[in-house]
């Protein structure tokens, strides 16, 4: 389905009884993959426990008759004597199990949330950027975020119910001696309440569903207040109010909303209570009767009044268990639907993998990197952010792309680390498509700084070792790359050196300047090892000194690794091999510093006006 065919409607839209039934069996299994044993233990024991309040019951009618037939030929004790035995067994037998049950309960839960939440995890970590772009797929995921404490609790609640229909079918075994019609009046009296609940919960679901934008707007603005980064600008602007107010007006769409919902509940509610009240009434009043004219026993009328107010607990508990069934089928659901999504479904989606993808050999690259007639707009826009782009990095060489401010040079960045496929021409590596690549290959062969890249509250060492997750614990790697970048630095300046935890959130971190942040995140990129190292304005934050021993470093790097890098300064730009200028997402101009000066296009006004400055 593409992001033209989807109806924002089908996000919530209410499952039919048959694909909620398909989900039910999903859930399990997934607990039953997590541990087997355990499910087997849970389900046995919960359903042999249902039997217990029923043989609790007919022991009870047992004990009254054999206690009343005794005033007329005298107390037989083994009569007593055993069922007394056995109820209390049940008791103490009960109390042991329960709590054996809640442990084995428990830690099934938290094996099915770990197990769901590490799918989830990885879903989201595998789909293509694309999906990030589109307000629906942020939809789909907080919703299924929601869920993850859900599911954890399903098979729990499954096993709940089940046992919860054989108690009160037991129950109703037990009413149905005194006459068969008992049974048929409860159930006429009961069953409105399934229907009336069943309509209940999906409007409750179907508001929750609705409500899926506000509440993600409502965290939003939570984050504004609450996260360290955004704290000086909210308090400067004095935007706190602002937010606060609008958080309070979304939630109380929503209280509005849920009131008015839950007043119209309550009367369906009071209703059904009046119904079922009336049909175990009906029952007990009849079995009174019965034993007054002699045609029951004392015992069979204690266990039909006893079986009858139990009823009442139990219908009240089948109807919950079947709301909670019911819903919890629903939002599980949510959360398949994003485990299950199509990476294709979306506009802006990488295309598929080849049937024989190419694999780079120890990330060697013997040409280079070609441009050619790149087109690409953003999923969900018509506009063209870049436009016929052609333009050749040889191997081993340095190439600046420069341009003003929207002019969709970091678009290109991310077209060149294949976060997106243009949508006209080819990016070309070693003559061959992006897209004949192996997606994993290709990317390792790329180490990239974003401009808006990420502060890890993590140690200085860790900060660093992303850059090559699998040597994050090498301290050599780690400190060499700090060294090439001159990120050494700013480490050597930390307290515990590289193993000071940076950032504020947590204990005792210690936070840096912008320009030793973006020290760190050079380094990251240096730890990659890989051919090719693109920077998205790297050194925005560095002072101009700082500046010149980078670009010095990375000029050294240009035998062994390919470099494209992003500038505004133009004392830089001009030590690059190569560069490019980008103009209204065009490459107008393409060539050295020289070749371009003497050409006084647009490059020339570019860097006359940045140099006038200084003069």
């Amino acid at each position: 389905m593409t992001e033209e065919s989807y109806d924002p409607k089908e996000l919530f839209r209410i499952k039919t009884i048959r694909e909620l039934a398909a989900v039910i069996p999903r859930a399990l299994k997934l607990a039953w993959d997590v541990s087997p044993l355990l499910i087997v233990f849970v389900g046995g024991i919960t359903l042999v426990t249902a039997f217990i309040p029923a043989a609790t019951i007919y022991l009870t009618k047992v004990i009254v008759d054999a206690v009343f037939e005794s005033q007329s030929l005298g107390l037989q004790w083994g009569l007593v004597v055993v069922p007394l035995a056995v109820i209390f067994s049940l008791w103490l037998g009960s109390g042991l199990i329960q709590g054996v049950m809640g442990v084995a309960q428990q830690h099934l839960s938290q094996l099915t949330y770990n197990s769901t939440s590490e799918k989830l995890l990885r879903k989201a970590s595998q789909l293509d950027l694309a999906f990030f772009e589109a307000p629906k797929f942020y939809d789909q995921l907080k919703q299924a975020e929601m869920q993850q404490g859900v599911i954890q609790h399903f098979p729990i609640q499954i096993f709940g119910y089940l046992q919860t229909v054989i108690s009160l079918s037991a129950m109703m075994g037990l009413i149905s001696l005194l006459h068969p019609l008992a049974f048929v009046v409860l159930v006429v009296t009961v069953l409105p309440r399934f229907f009336l609940q069943g309509y209940m919960t999906r409007r409750s679901f179907q508001l929750g569903s609705e409500f899926t934008r506000n509440w993600r707007q409502t965290s939003y603005m939570e984050s504004l207040l609450f996260e360290q980064e955004k704290a000086k600008e909210v308090r400067i602007f004095g935007l706190g109010d602002l937010f606060i107010g609008r958080y309070m007006s979304f939630r109380s769409k929503f209280i509005a909303a849920n009131k008015k919902q839950m007043l119209e509940f309550m009367g369906y509610n009071f209703s059904l209570d009046a119904l079922s009240a009336l049909g175990i009434g009906a029952v007990s009043v009849y079995a009174v009767m019965e034993a007054a004219r002699g045609e029951i026993s004392p015992g069979t009328l204690t266990a039909v009044l006893s079986a009858a107010q139990q009823v009442v607990g139990l219908v009240g508990g089948l109807v919950g268990g079947l709301n909670t069934v019911y819903r919890a089928s629903l939002e599980v659901s949510r959360l398949f639907e994003l485990l299950d999504i199509d990476p294709q479904s979306i506009t802006g989606a990488l295309e598929p993998p080849r049937r024989n993808p190419v694999l780079l050999e120890s990330n060697r690259i013997e040409y280079g990197i070609r441009v050619e007639n790149v087109s690409f707009r953003y999923p969900g826009t018509d506009k063209e952010v870049l436009r016929g782009v052609t333009f050749s990095v040889p191997v081993g060489s340095n190439v600046a792309i420069v341009g003003e401010n929207g002019a969709g040079k970091t678009t290109l960045v991310k077209l060149l680390a294949r976060l997106y496929d243009p949508v006209g021409g080819s990016i070309l590596l070693d003559r061959l498509d992006y897209r004949d690549y192996d997606l994993e290959c290709l990317r390792s062969s790329i180490g990239i700084v974003f401009q808006d890249f990420i502060r890890y509250d993590l140690t200085a060492a860790q900060n660093i070792g992303v850059g090559s997750v699998s040597k994050i614990e090498d301290r050599e790697r780690i400190t060499e790359a700090a060294i090439q970048s001159g990120a050494d630095a700013v480490v050597e300046g930390l307290p515990q050196r590289y193993d000071t935890v940076l950032g504020r959130t947590m204990d005792e971190g210690v936070d840096l300047s912008g320009g030793e942040w973006q020290q760190l995140s050079v380094a990251r990129a240096y730890m990659s090892e890989s051919p090719i190292l693109i920077l998205d304005e790297p050194t925005a934050a560095l002072d101009s000194l700082r500046e010149r021993a980078l670009y010095e470093k990375i000029s050294e790097l240009s035998d062994r690794r390919t470099v494209i890098f992003i500038s505004h300064r133009f004392s830089t730009v001009r030590m690059a091999d190569i560069i490019v200028v980008i103009e209204d997402g065009k490459s107008v101009e393409v060539g050295s510093h020289e070749d371009l000066i003497a050409r006084k296009g647009s490059y020339f006004k570019m860097f006359e006006t940045q140099a006038e400055k200084y003069r």
